[in-house]
């Protein structure tokens, strides 16, 4: 058993989901803190060859040791129609913006109460689309207290897993002689982001995952898969 482990994030990025994709089961770590302008409630996407941030806004005053499944979003404001209209306006004439744009505005305005189910509908749609059939848990459902890289090894032995896979920027917090420990192979990995088909005259990377998709269409997921490296470290 090989698995992931990452907090929900908005709109995530290309090596998010290729994480998800080379795994057997991913867990959605969302009773941990939530962290203002984080990618909790933000990601890039490209607008007029540049770097732009679509961000979701939340109710946090008052609320700062919140968890990401207990923060709600803030309608108050009128984001949706903004966000809708600068999607159409920057990824309209991409290939498969008619494909599959309807079912991701249909999501963005469904109301979600909290950023987490938000979040985790868009991703398990991304998953649909492209075919990725990799299980789904939740860190809240598992009835731990730990934290950190404990937290992380508890939930590898409650799924009996052999092999975790974590971000490079993980490295600095998990204690792999406790994996070793624990007999699971801990392996790190990269995302490459080699060029790709995509609107404009410059070359963005780093972008949400969104910005494939619309781009390439069902074929991103071999832009996954050839995308993620696994390292030793």
């Amino acid at each position: 058993m090989i698995i992931g482990i990452s907090q929900p994030t908005f709109l995530p990025w290309c090596g998010y989901m290729a994480l998800i994709e080379n795994v057997d089961e991913f867990i959605f770590l969302d009773n941990v803190q939530f962290e203002r302008r984080s990618w909790h409630q933000r990601n890039y996407i490209k607008v007029l060859n540049k770097k732009f941030l679509l961000s979701i806004p939340v109710l946090s005053k008052g609320k700062r040791l919140q968890k990401i499944n207990e923060t709600k979003i803030n309608y108050e404001k009128d984001f949706i129609d903004k966000i809708v209209l600068t999607l159409t306006q920057s990824y309209s004439k991409s290939p498969y913006f008619d494909r599959y744009s309807s079912d991701i505005f249909k999501i963005l305005k469904n109301k979600y109460k909290l950023i987490s189910d938000l979040n985790i509908s868009l991703i398990k749609f991304f998953c649909k689309v492209l075919d990725i059939k990799t299980k789904f848990d939740y860190s809240s459902k598992l009835d731990l207290s730990s934290k950190g890289s404990d937290l992380i090894i508890d939930i590898c032995k409650i799924k009996k897993c052999s092999k975790y896979i974590s971000t490079i920027g993980s490295k600095s917090y998990l204690k792999k002689k406790d994996f070793d420990l624990n007999k699971i192979d801990l392996k790190f990995y990269e995302f490459e982001h080699k060029l790709y088909q995509q609107r404009g005259s410059m070359f963005l990377s780093n972008l949400s995952v969104l910005d494939i998709l619309l781009n390439l269409g069902p074929s991103a997921k071999l832009y996954l898969k050839e995308n993620f490296k696994l390292k030793n470290y």
